[in-house]
């Protein structure tokens, strides 16, 4: 079966960010690496089982590419476990509908970045419930 029959892509590949006239390096919308820049823009979210299994928040377009460090537990008393650490290109993922603007009284390029950890064990950008997701990494052991 085709990936794209349920509504679910796989690393895919942007235009990249424009930082000061350049691109991300290899222009994928969500990458895993093993270091954040000293001066990167990022975030550390933890997504839990009993708090529905997401997280989103308001981010910036300016903050691309923005470097997420990702972590997952079942409930607030059980421990932390490491996903990993991912730099997305905001600027693609908005551009092919993994993230959305974000609603009226925010800046000019505030978007909302949704993560879900889906039934399946894994993590995904999607912007809603409904909408097409990107696999960021298989579940946390």
């Amino acid at each position: 079966m085709d990936s794209r029959d349920n509504g679910v892509k796989g690393l895919g590949f942007g235009a990249g960010c424009d930082i000061l006239g350049g691109h991300m390096e290899n222009n994928s919308l969500c990458k895993a690496v093993q270091d954040i820049p000293p001066d990167a823009a990022r975030r550390c979210w933890t997504l839990r089982a009993d708090n529905h299994g997401h997280y989103h928040s308001r981010v910036r377009l300016s903050e691309c590419p923005l470097y997420l460090e990702l972590h997952w537990r079942l409930t607030v008393d059980d421990s932390v476990r490491r996903v990993g650490v991912f730099r997305l290109d905001l600027t693609g993922l908005l551009r092919d509908g993994y993230i959305r603007p974000e609603r009226e009284h925010s800046g000019d390029d505030d978007v909302r970045l949704r993560i879900v950890r889906a039934d399946d064990g894994n993590f995904y950008v999607q912007k809603n419930r409904h909408g097409a997701r990107l696999l960021m990494s298989s579940h946390a052991s």
